[in-house]
Order: C-alpha cells, then structure tokens, then sequence
C-alpha cells in the first residue's frame, strides 16, 4: 500500500493519512548562480505534518482504480493500512515511502525521514551575453524612442561640451596672463601723477623759421 501512496504523493503533490499526517511536496524554482555562471535546476522539497484527522479523497479514488475495487473497499483498506502502520511505528518500527522517505517515531512524534534520490537534472553553464549595440525601444518622459537615437544624442552633447570648456578655459588663461603682467609691471614702478607712462623727457628744438618779418 505505501507503494500506491507514494506514487500518488509523486502525482499529486499532496497527501493526507488518519493517524500518520498529511505530506505535501514543494518545488522550488531554478536559481541562478551568477558567481559560479551556472543556473540550478529546480527542487522537490516533501513538507510533513502530525497533525491530520481525515483521508483524501483522491487517494481512495487512485488505489480504487490502480487495485479495480470499488470505492468503499479502496477506503476501508487504505484505513486498516494506516492503524497497523500506527502500531508498527509506535513500536519503534519505520515505514519506507519509496522515493519520498521513511516514517518514524522518536521523543516528540512522528517524523518524515526524507530521501535525497537520484538527481536527473544537473547545473547548466550560464554566461550572461550583453549586446552593446543591441536596438531597443525605450520611453523618454511620455515619448518613445530607440536606445540608439538616445546613445546618439548623448554622444553629441559629449563632443558639444567639451569646445564650451575649453573657450572658458582659454579666456580664463588670457585673464591671468594680463593681471600677473600688470602686477609685474607695478611691482617695479610706483604709480606718479604724470600717469603710468614714460617718465623720461627728451629735448624739443624749435624749428627753423620759414618767414620773415620785413623791417
């Protein structure tokens, strides 16, 4: 009978059993692995529980077709399969589910042993592509476009800024050659009240005349 029951478990993903506990399997999704560049396949984790007082339905319904007897019979035994297990684990005994795990009894209750099984499904290598150049649509505040036209208007204002900051730069340089001039210039000659000029004077001749005054 445990037979049946773990095959139906398998299928269905869940299991309920008067005396023994409800068993319920969980599969986690693949994982990536970034890291390592693999991706893990997904994983069947089986959940137990003490607490259970009824019979599934789907189970009567399963061993009455695999065992062709009718439904109450399908019950009744699957019922006397469950208080004999009862006993057998209160005696310290363990029941195996095949490919599902082994039912024993220690100080708190009834716990699930769980198998790790075969493992048909091994990591794949996982490298990441990046398409550098690769054309795609995206939204610009409330406008479409192609992330090729931005990457182009990006790359203009890269080229635009650059000449702003180099005129700056240049009258910048231009300003401070003047005022390191001007403060070499003044560092050597006061200012006087003819001015910043030439202080020195040179001769004037007049000029011969070019009249005569009649006598």
């Amino acid at each position: 009978m445990q037979d049946l029951i773990a095959s139906y478990l398998v299928q269905k993903k869940e299991c309920t059993l008067p005396l023994l506990g409800s068993f319920k399997i969980q599969s986690s999704s693949a994982a990536l692995d970034i890291a390592d560049k693999k991706i893990h396949p997904f994983k069947n984790e089986t959940i137990y529980s003490e607490s259970a007082d009824y019979l599934s339905p789907g189970l009567i319904t399963y061993v009455a077709g695999v065992k062709n007897i009718n439904y109450a019979l399908a019950e009744e035994e699957i019922n006397n399969w469950c208080l004999h297990t009862k006993m057998k684990l209160d005696s310290g005994e363990k029941i195996n589910f095949h490919s599902v795990g082994n039912l024993g009894r220690n100080g708190t209750g009834i716990f699930l042993e769980t198998e790790t099984g075969l493992n048909f499904f091994e990591p794949v290598l996982a490298e990441r592509v990046i398409h550098k150049n690769d054309e795609h649509a995206v939204l610009v505040g409330d406008k479409e476009t192609t992330s090729a036209a931005m990457n182009e208007f990006y790359r203009e204002d890269d080229t635009v800024i650059p000449k702003r900051i180099s005129w700056k730069v240049w009258a910048i340089s231009l300003a401070a050659v003047c005022l390191v001039t001007l403060l070499f210039y003044f560092s050597i000659r006061k200012p006087s009240e003819t001015g910043i000029g030439n202080d020195s004077s040179f001769p004037v001749k007049q000029p011969a005349a070019t009249y005569s005054v009649p006598q």
